[in-house]
C-alpha cells in the first residue's frame, strides 16, 4: 500500500536502489541501540527529549531526539527540553521493514527558516542520525520536523510496490532573555597592594528565563565589556575663603552683602558655563565672582553638572556649601524647628547645585565642590596598554545558570601597570566600573549592566622590628642578632575591620547565599603574632580600623615587656617601624647648637636606631676624679639636674572615614592616644641656664654636661659635652657694691639737701 507524503517546506530524500532483505534490516537497528547507548553517555542528564515509533504493515520507524554539545561541552538544551536560537540536537532514527520489503530511503521535512541540517551519516542506510541547528533569527514557537521512510517489495506479478511510513518530532524553540540581579560587590583584599591593584568581585544570582522567569531554561556568562573612569579631588588652593566672606565696614554701613561664588577641584581652564546667578551666565575663568547686593534679597542660582575637557576628561559637580548656612525662610519666626528638620535643610543645600541665596548682612559665600573624572581607558592609553589589557577576567570558564546554579562570583582585575599609572596621576579618590556581562551564542546578544566603585585604600601594612647596636670599629648601625623579638597586635576596639566589612555586605543584601560567598573572602581579625631574631619583615592585616593593642617581648637572656596602644594608618603603605636598641654603648648624637657664659642651647638628633627616646635629663659635672670623665661611670661622678624632658608627643587626631561613622563610639576614651611611633624620633633643641656652680673642669677650661636620655626599652645611653663656665655679664655690679654704692648716694643727696637749706636760711 503507499502512503501520501506528509508536506513540509523542505524536504531532503533519497531514494536507494538496492535490495536489501529483512534480515540484512533487522541488522541495522542494532546500530540504532548502539547510537542510543552512545548518547546515554554523553547526555547522562538528559532523558531522550523526543522519541516517536509508527509501524505500518511493511515499515516500523522509530525516532529520538537528543541534544548535542555547545562549544563548552554542555548539553545544548534547556531543562524542560525546550532549545534556544542556535542550539543542536541530533535526530536518531532506525527502520525496519518487514515481508520482505527493501529499503528505498529516507526523508527530512523542516522550516528552513527554523532548521538547518548541518551533518548526516548512514543516509543510504535504515539507521542512522541527523545533526540540526536552530538558526539565530528563529522565532520563538514550537515546530516539527517530519521523518519520512520509503520501502519496496516485488509482488509475485513482478510489479514494484512502493511502501512509506511517516514519523514526526517537535521541537519547542524560547527565546534567550535572561534575568540577573547583581546581589554584592567588593573588593577582595588579598595582598598589600592597594584596592586599585586587588580583584573586585561581582556576586549575581540569576531569576530565569523569559517573560515568567522560567528556571528550568539555563544562562550563560562568558563574556564582557567595560568601561570606568577613575577620579581625583586636586587640593583646596583657599579652603578660607571657601567658608568665610569678604567681610567690609562699608557693608554694613551701607547695608549691602558681599556675596562671592567660588569652585573647588577645577585645576584647568575651561570656557564652558559653569554658574548662572539670576539668569546670567558665568565661566569658571571669571570666578570667584563677587556681587554687592542689598541684604535680605533673594537670589537663585544654578552650577553646571558636567564641564568637558574633553572627551576623555571631564569635572563632576559633587556638592555645594553656602556660608552661612541658608534656613527656610518661610518659617515663621515664632514657630521652634526640629534638629532633624534643620540637618535635612542643610543637607538638601549641600546635595543640591541649584537653590536661592537669601543675602545676610556678614556676607555669602557659595561653593560648588567638582571632582576631575578621566575615562580609565585614557589613563590605560598613557602607558600603552591597550583596553583588552586593561582590566582581566579572572573566571576560569563560562558560568553556567540553572535552577540547581543560580549564583556567580564574577572576578576581575585592574592591570597593575595602569594602577601605577592612576597613582601617578594622583586619581586616587575613586576609581568607578560599568560591566557589561553576559553572552551572545543563542543569537541577539544579552548583557546586564553591574557596577562597581572602588575606593583607594590599603589592607595591608608593610612592617619592620629591628633590634640595633652600634659598630665601633665600621662606626655606623648594624643589626643585634643577639636579640629576639615577639611581637603581637590585636584589635583595640570592640570592632574590627572585618565586622566593619561584613557589615557594608550585610547593608547591600539580605540574601544568604550570596552574603556566604561574600564572606568567604574576608579575613580572620585574631590577633596577629610576628617572631624572629635580630629583625622581623612582615605584612600585618588591617584586623582594626585604627587603633591596635601592641605587645612587644624582646631582649636576651632578661626579656623587657612592653604593652601599648598605637595609632597605625592604612591610608598609605608605607612601612611601619618598629625599632629597638638595647646598646647602651650606642652613641647619642647631642651637639652645642649655641653656648654662652649664661646659657647654652643643646640640640639633639635622635635617630630611629635608638628605639625611640621618652626621656632626656641634663647634668653638670660638679666634681671630676681625673680628667677623662668618658672613662667614669655615672655612680663615681657628682652629677646636678639641671634640667629633664618628657620626649614623648601627643598624636593628633585621625578622622574616621564618613562611612564608619556609625561606629564612632567605640572610638570614647582614646582620643589621648600617642602617637604611633614608640617614643621620640627627630630632632629637638633644650635650653640650659648656667649659674655660678657652672664651672670649669677641664686644662681647657671648660665646664661639663652630662646628657642622659632612656628609650622605651630602658636602655640608657649618655654623652659629656664641654660648655663655656659661667662667669657674670660685664654690666653686673656684686650686691655689696650696689649697696655700698646706694648708702653714699643717700648721704651725699643728704649732705646737699643741708647745704641748700641753709644757704635759703641765711638768705
Amino acid at each position: 500500500m503507499q502512503q501520501k507524503k506528509t508536506p513540509g517546506k523542505n524536504h531532503f530524500r533519497l531514494i536507494c536502489k538496492n535490495s536489501l532483505r529483512w534480515h540484512r534490516v533487522n541488522s541495522k537497528s542494532l546500530v540504532f541501540l548502539l547510537l542510543l547507548l552512545t548518547c546515554s553517555f554523553v547526555f547522562p542528564l538528559f532523558s531522550e527529549l523526543y522519541a516517536q515509533n509508527t509501524l505500518q504493515d511493511e515499515i516500523r520507524v522509530d525516532l529520538v531526539v537528543e541534544p548535542l554539545l555547545d562549544k563548552y561541552g554542555e548539553p545544548a538544551v534547556n531543562e524542560d527540553g525546550t532549545f534556544y536560537p542556535c542550539d543542536r540536537f541530533g535526530i536518531i532514527y532506525n527502520i525496519e521493514l518487514v515481508n520482505d520489503v527493501d529499503f528505498e530511503g529516507i526523508e527530512f521535512s523542516y522550516d528552513s527558516e527554523v532548521f538547518n541540517m548541518f551533518n548526516s551519516t548512514d543516509f543510504n542506510s535504515p539507521s542512522g542520525i541527523c545533526s540540526f541547528e536552530i538558526l539565530p533569527s528563529a522565532s520563538v514557537g514550537t515546530y516539527t520536523i517530519y521523518l519520512t521512510a520509503y520501502g519496496s517489495h516485488i509482488t509475485g506479478d513482478n510489479e514494484s510496490v512502493i511502501h512509506e511510513a511517516t514519523v514526526a518530532a517537535a521541537v519547542q524553540v524560547v527565546a534567550y532573555d535572561p534575568h540577573f540581579t547583581q546581589t554584592l560587590t567588593y573588593t577582595i583584599p588579598t595582598s598589600n597592594a592597594s584596592s586599585y591593584d586587588m580583584p573586585f568581585a561581582i556576586i549575581i544570582r540569576y531569576e530565569g528565563n523569559g517573560p515568567d522567569y522560567n528556571l528550568d531554561q539555563r544562562a550563560i556568562i562568558d563574556n564582557y565589556t567595560w568601561t570606568g573612569y577613575a577620579q581625583k579631588t586636586p587640593e583646596m588652593d583657599n579652603l578660607q575663603q571657601t567658608l568665610t566672606p569678604d567681610l567690609t565696614i562699608s557693608s554694613f554701613l551701607n547695608q549691602t552683602s558681599n556675596t562671592q561664588f567660588l569652585t573647588q577641584g577645577i585645576d584647568t581652564k575651561n570656557s564652558q558655563t559653569v554658574l548662572i546667578v539670576d539668569g546670567q551666565n558665568f565661566t569658571n575663568e571669571e570666578l570667584p565672582k563677587t556681587f554687592f547686593w542689598e541684604t535680605n534679597t533673594n537670589h537663585t542660582y544654578l552650577w553646571t553638572q558636567t564641564l568637558h575637557v574633553n572627551e576623555n576628561e571631564r569635572f563632576e559637580w559633587q556638592a555645594s556649601i553656602t556660608f552661612p548656612p541658608q534656613i527656610n525662610p518661610n518659617i515663621p519666626a515664632n514657630q521652634s524647628m526640629a534638629q532633624e528638620d534643620l540637618q535635612n535643610q542643610l543637607l538638601d543645600q549641600i546635595n543640591s547645585k541649584n537653590g536661592t541665596l537669601t543675602t545676610t548682612p556678614f556676607g555669602n559665600t557659595v561653593t560648588a565642590m567638582y571632582t576631575h573624572n578621566k575615562d580609565l581607558e585614557q589613563i590605560a592609553k598613557d602607558t600603552s596598554v591597550t583596553k583588552d589589557q586593561t582590566l582581566t577576567n579572572l573566571n576560569n570558564a563560562p558560568n553556567y545558570f540553572t535552577s540547581q546554579q543560580r549564583y556567580a562570583k564574577l572576578q576581575y582585575q585592574l592591570n597593575p601597570i595602569v594602577t601605577k599609572e592612576l597613582v601617578n596621576q594622583n586619581f586616587t579618590n575613586n576609581l568607578v566600573y560599568s560591566l557589561s556581562i553576559g553572552c551572545d551564542i543563542f543569537g541577539t546578544p544579552k548583557f546586564f549592566e553591574a557596577n562597581f566603585t572602588c575606593e583607594y585604600e590599603f589592607f595591608d601594612k608593610p612592617i619592620n622590628t629591628t633590634a640595633y647596636k652600634w659598630d665601633s670599629n665600621l662606626q655606623n648601625w648594624s643589626i643585634d642578632n643577639t636579640i629576639t623579638i615577639d611581637i603581637t597586635f590585636e584589635s583595640a576596639l570592640n570592632i574590627t575591620t572585618t565586622d566593619i566589612l561584613r557589615s557594608n555586605l550585610e547593608e547591600q543584601t539580605t540574601d544568604p547565599v550570596a552574603l556566604q560567598m561574600a564572606l568567604e573572602d574576608l579575613y580572620d581579625s585574631g590577633i596577629q603574632r610576628f617572631i624572629g631574631i635580630g629583625s622581623i619583615e612582615a605584612n600585618l592585616k588591617r584586623t582594626s580600623p585604627l587603633y591596635y593593642n601592641l605587645n612587644i617581648q624582646a631582649g636576651n637572656q632578661q626579656k623587657v615587656t612592653l604593652q601599648k596602644t598605637v595609632q597605625i594608618n592604612f591610608q598609605t603603605n608605607n612601612t611601619y617601624n618598629l625599632p629597638l636598641n638595647f646598646d647602651p654603648n650606642s652613641p647619642l648624637q647631642t651637639t652645642v647648637f649655641s653656648d654662652s657664659t649664661q646659657n647654652t642651647i643643646l640640640q639633639l638628633d635622635a635617630p630611629k636606631e635608638l628605639g625611640g627616646l621618652t626621656n632626656i635629663t641634663v647634668y653638670q659635672i660638679t666634681n671630676l676624679p681625673n680628667e677623662n670623665a668618658n672613662t667614669l661611670p655615672k655612680e663615681q661622678l657628682n652629677l646636678k639636674p639641671l634640667k629633664s624632658l618628657e620626649l614623648t608627643i601627643p598624636q593628633e587626631q585621625v578622622q574616621m572615614p564618613p562611612e564608619h561613622e556609625q561606629f564612632i563610639q567605640y572610638y570614647t576614651g582614646y582620643s589621648t592616644i600617642l602617637e604611633g611611633i614608640l617614643g621620640f624620633q627627630g630632632q629637638t633643641q633644650i635650653a640650659i641656664q648656667k649659674d655660678k656652680a657652672t664651672t670649669a673642669l677641664t686644662q681647657q677650661g671648660n665646664a661639663l654636661l652630662y646628657v642622659e636620655a632612656t628609650n622605651v626599652w630602658g636602655t640608657v645611653f649618655h654623652q659629656i659635652i664641654a660648655v663655656q663656665p659661667y662667669s657674670a655679664p660685664k654690666w653686673e655690679i656684686p650686691f655689696n657694691q650696689v649697696t655700698t654704692y646706694l648708702v653714699v648716694i643717700v648721704i651725699v643727696a643728704i649732705i646737699l639737701s643741708f647745704i641748700v637749706h641753709m644757704i635759703r636760711v641765711k638768705q
